[in-house]
């Protein structure tokens, strides 16, 4: 088991040429945060966005899973859009 755990950022346009961000752990997917363009009348909060209780609830996960470990940052450029 590594003493390192990875943290990326992955930002990058999808099929409409607006930004999306993929967050991964260990390479696995967190959290991913869209436009709504795809459809503006259902454009609610959390419709397709993460709200502040469900980011502290990961944090809190996170931070209890990994407990003691380094944390390696990484933000690259999404090539799978």
């Amino acid at each position: 088991m590594s003493e390192v755990v990875e943290v990326k950022v992955l930002s990058g346009e999808g099929w409409e040429g607006l930004r999306r961000e993929r967050l991964l752990i260990d390479g696995i997917e967190a959290m991913n945060a869209g436009p709504l363009s795809e459809c503006p009348e259902d454009a609610i909060l959390e419709r397709d966005l993460y709200g502040p209780s469900d980011f502290a609830g990961i944090l809190e996960a996170f931070l209890r899973e990994h407990q003691g470990k380094k944390v390696r940052f990484i933000y690259e450029e999404d090539t799978d859009e």
